[in-house]
């Protein structure tokens, strides 16, 4: 991208945007906490409305900072942990996740691509759905109603950055962080079905 720096504003934009909600949450809870007064059952209400919003923060602090930030350390990240980061955050935009593929961790150097194309594919399921992971190819297959990758998003992964906004600056990234590994992300719909993956830059 010619411009590094409105890349940044945009995801910095882009990760305000999905964390505002659980934010607005917690303050709402604490407002309620504090008229509860005497009533018992809007102080659970309001304690449960708390915990929960904040767990939804912490999942999405947790997955963006793999996603946008530097992933540090030498030891593959596994499966496990890998779902422990990922599911939650689908989960609150009604998506389930399932993991394919034999190989058993990601290499932390190709984390931030991983969960980049993660935040894609999610953004192709508006109205929730399932997101399928091969680990062995780094391919996500989504599927749900209404199902279809953003035109935003499209362009971005092809090298457009006149339209660039807050909601297709990942696709931005993504192309970045390929094209550093000499692959290109790629991007087909079949049979209400997207699939978002990788493949070799063309010689």
């Amino acid at each position: 991208m010619n411009d590094p720096l409105r890349l940044v504003g945009l995801l910095c934009s882009r990760l305000c945007h999905d964390l505002v909600g659980p934010v607005g949450a917690v303050v709402n809870g604490v407002e309620l906490l504090t008229d509860a007064a005497d009533d018992d059952d809007l102080r659970d209400q309001s304690i449960a409305l708390i915990g929960d919003s904040a767990n939804e923060l912490s999942a999405r602090l947790r997955f963006f900072r793999i996603a946008f930030g530097a992933a540090g350390g030498d030891v593959p990240m596994a499966r496990d942990e890998l779902v422990s980061i990922v599911a939650p955050v689908l989960q609150g935009r009604r998506i389930s996740l399932g993991v394919e593929g034999a190989r058993d961790g990601v290499p932390r150097e190709q984390l931030r691509l991983l969960f980049t194309l993660a935040l894609i594919a999610a953004d192709c399921l508006p109205r929730g759905g399932r997101l399928t992971l091969d680990l062995e190819t780094t391919t996500f297959v989504a599927q749900g109603d209404r199902c279809a990758l953003p035109a935003g998003l499209a362009a971005a992964l092809a090298g457009a950055e006149a339209e660039l906004d807050p909601r297709s600056a990942p696709g931005a990234l993504a192309r970045q962080l390929a094209g550093a590994e000499g692959l290109v992300v790629t991007a087909a719909a079949a049979d209400g079905a997207v699939t978002i993956g990788l493949s070799a830059q063309a010689s």
